[in-house]
Protein backbone atom coordinates (compact mmCIF):
# COMPACT_ATOMS: atom_id res chain seq x y z
CA UNK A 1 0.00 0.00 0.00
CA UNK A 2 1.62 3.62 -0.87
CA UNK A 3 1.85 6.33 2.12
CA UNK A 4 -0.69 8.10 -0.02
CA UNK A 5 -4.09 7.02 1.10
CA UNK A 6 -2.90 4.75 3.55
CA UNK A 7 -4.97 6.33 6.50
CA UNK A 8 -8.81 6.77 5.28
CA UNK A 9 -10.17 7.12 8.54
CA UNK A 10 -8.35 8.93 11.42
CA UNK A 11 -9.73 9.22 14.94
CA UNK A 12 -9.10 11.82 17.19
CA UNK A 13 -10.24 11.52 21.30
CA UNK A 14 -11.53 14.72 22.56
CA UNK A 15 -11.97 16.23 25.65
CA UNK A 16 -12.78 19.88 24.88
CA UNK A 17 -9.66 20.55 26.53
CA UNK A 18 -7.09 22.59 25.25
CA UNK A 19 -4.81 19.74 25.77
CA UNK A 20 -6.76 17.69 23.52
CA UNK A 21 -6.82 20.14 20.80
CA UNK A 22 -3.05 19.69 20.14
CA UNK A 23 -3.65 16.51 18.66
CA UNK A 24 -5.74 18.37 16.13
CA UNK A 25 -3.48 20.04 13.64
CA UNK A 26 -1.20 16.79 13.47
CA UNK A 27 -4.86 15.02 12.51
CA UNK A 28 -5.02 17.55 9.85
CA UNK A 29 -1.44 17.22 8.34
CA UNK A 30 -2.25 13.52 8.10
CA UNK A 31 -5.87 14.04 6.66
CA UNK A 32 -4.60 16.11 3.94
CA UNK A 33 -2.21 14.39 2.82
CA UNK A 34 -3.77 11.15 2.62
CA UNK A 35 -7.53 12.35 1.47
CA UNK A 36 -8.78 10.99 5.14
CA UNK A 37 -11.73 11.41 7.12
CA UNK A 38 -11.53 12.46 10.41
CA UNK A 39 -14.02 11.42 13.32
CA UNK A 40 -13.97 13.90 16.23
CA UNK A 41 -15.11 11.70 19.40
CA UNK A 42 -16.27 12.90 22.83
CA UNK A 43 -17.09 10.09 25.14
CA UNK A 44 -19.63 11.64 27.15
CA UNK A 45 -19.42 9.84 31.03
CA UNK A 46 -22.74 9.98 32.50
CA UNK A 47 -23.26 10.42 35.92
CA UNK A 48 -23.66 6.71 37.30
CA UNK A 49 -26.77 5.05 37.20
CA UNK A 50 -26.85 4.08 41.11
CA UNK A 51 -27.09 7.80 41.40
CA UNK A 52 -29.53 8.49 39.02
CA UNK A 53 -32.58 9.16 41.80
CA UNK A 54 -30.15 11.21 43.81
CA UNK A 55 -29.00 13.57 40.52
CA UNK A 56 -33.16 13.63 39.62
CA UNK A 57 -33.78 15.11 43.30
CA UNK A 58 -31.26 17.74 43.40
CA UNK A 59 -32.63 18.82 39.96
CA UNK A 60 -29.20 18.42 37.93
CA UNK A 61 -30.55 16.52 34.77
CA UNK A 62 -30.58 20.17 33.63
CA UNK A 63 -26.93 20.60 34.20
CA UNK A 64 -25.79 17.53 32.36
CA UNK A 65 -27.97 18.00 29.32
CA UNK A 66 -26.39 21.88 29.50
CA UNK A 67 -22.81 20.43 29.68
CA UNK A 68 -23.63 18.05 26.54
CA UNK A 69 -24.96 21.12 24.32
CA UNK A 70 -21.99 22.78 25.42
CA UNK A 71 -19.66 19.79 23.95
CA UNK A 72 -22.02 19.43 20.84
CA UNK A 73 -21.53 23.31 20.26
CA UNK A 74 -18.01 23.17 20.27
CA UNK A 75 -17.81 20.16 18.16
CA UNK A 76 -20.02 21.56 15.71
CA UNK A 77 -17.68 24.86 15.50
CA UNK A 78 -14.39 22.54 15.40
CA UNK A 79 -16.02 20.94 12.29
CA UNK A 80 -16.98 23.89 10.75
CA UNK A 81 -13.25 25.38 11.31
CA UNK A 82 -12.11 22.34 9.87
CA UNK A 83 -14.31 21.63 7.09
CA UNK A 84 -13.27 24.98 5.58
CA UNK A 85 -9.73 23.92 5.63
CA UNK A 86 -11.25 21.42 3.01
CA UNK A 87 -10.91 18.72 5.61
CA UNK A 88 -13.65 15.69 5.71
CA UNK A 89 -14.71 15.11 9.00
CA UNK A 90 -17.36 13.96 11.07
CA UNK A 91 -18.37 14.43 15.01
CA UNK A 92 -19.52 11.65 17.39
CA UNK A 93 -20.53 11.50 20.71
CA UNK A 94 -21.02 8.03 22.57
CA UNK A 95 -21.96 8.10 25.96
CA UNK A 96 -20.44 5.26 28.09
CA UNK A 97 -19.08 4.82 31.23
CA UNK A 98 -15.43 3.54 30.21
CA UNK A 99 -13.77 6.12 27.89
CA UNK A 100 -11.17 3.73 26.93
CA UNK A 101 -13.33 0.50 26.21
CA UNK A 102 -15.39 3.50 24.21
CA UNK A 103 -12.68 4.43 22.01
CA UNK A 104 -11.27 0.92 21.36
CA UNK A 105 -14.36 -0.56 20.50
CA UNK A 106 -15.28 2.63 17.83
CA UNK A 107 -11.63 1.59 16.47
CA UNK A 108 -12.28 -1.95 15.87
CA UNK A 109 -16.53 -1.53 15.15
CA UNK A 110 -15.89 2.08 12.13
CA UNK A 111 -12.22 0.25 10.48
CA UNK A 112 -10.48 3.36 11.80
CA UNK A 113 -6.73 3.38 10.28
CA UNK A 114 -4.94 5.70 12.91
CA UNK A 115 -5.74 7.31 15.98
CA UNK A 116 -4.18 10.63 16.73
CA UNK A 117 -4.82 11.94 20.71
CA UNK A 118 -3.14 13.75 23.41
CA UNK A 119 -1.12 12.06 25.90
CA UNK A 120 -2.78 13.83 29.40
CA UNK A 121 -3.80 16.99 30.45
CA UNK A 122 -3.25 18.73 33.42
CA UNK A 123 -6.37 19.07 35.69
CA UNK A 124 -9.75 17.30 35.54
CA UNK A 125 -11.35 15.42 33.29
CA UNK A 126 -8.53 16.45 30.75
CA UNK A 127 -5.85 14.35 33.26
CA UNK A 128 -8.60 11.84 33.55
CA UNK A 129 -9.22 11.42 29.84
CA UNK A 130 -6.15 11.30 28.34
CA UNK A 131 -4.06 10.04 30.92
CA UNK A 132 -4.43 5.69 31.27
CA UNK A 133 -6.92 6.43 27.98
CA UNK A 134 -4.12 7.05 25.71
CA UNK A 135 -2.06 4.04 27.39
CA UNK A 136 -5.46 1.28 26.80
CA UNK A 137 -5.91 2.22 23.36
CA UNK A 138 -2.18 2.01 22.53
CA UNK A 139 -2.66 -1.80 24.24
CA UNK A 140 -5.97 -2.63 22.79
CA UNK A 141 -5.95 -1.40 19.58
CA UNK A 142 -4.64 -3.21 16.61
CA UNK A 143 -3.65 0.21 14.29
CA UNK A 144 -1.02 2.89 14.45
CA UNK A 145 -1.74 5.59 17.87
CA UNK A 146 0.20 9.10 17.28
CA UNK A 147 0.68 10.48 20.74
CA UNK A 148 1.04 14.67 21.02
CA UNK A 149 2.42 15.59 24.21
CA UNK A 150 -0.03 18.53 24.91
CA UNK A 151 2.90 21.02 26.06
CA UNK A 152 4.92 21.11 22.41
CA UNK A 153 3.01 22.40 19.51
Amino acid sequence: MSAQGRYKKILVPWDGSGWSRRAIPHAVDIAQNNDSELTILYVFRPPGAEYADQIALAGQEGQIQQLRDNVEQSMTGLAHELRSQGIKVRTLILESTGVASAICDYVRDEDIDLVVMSTHGRTGIARFLFGSVASKVMEEVKVPVLLVHPDKE
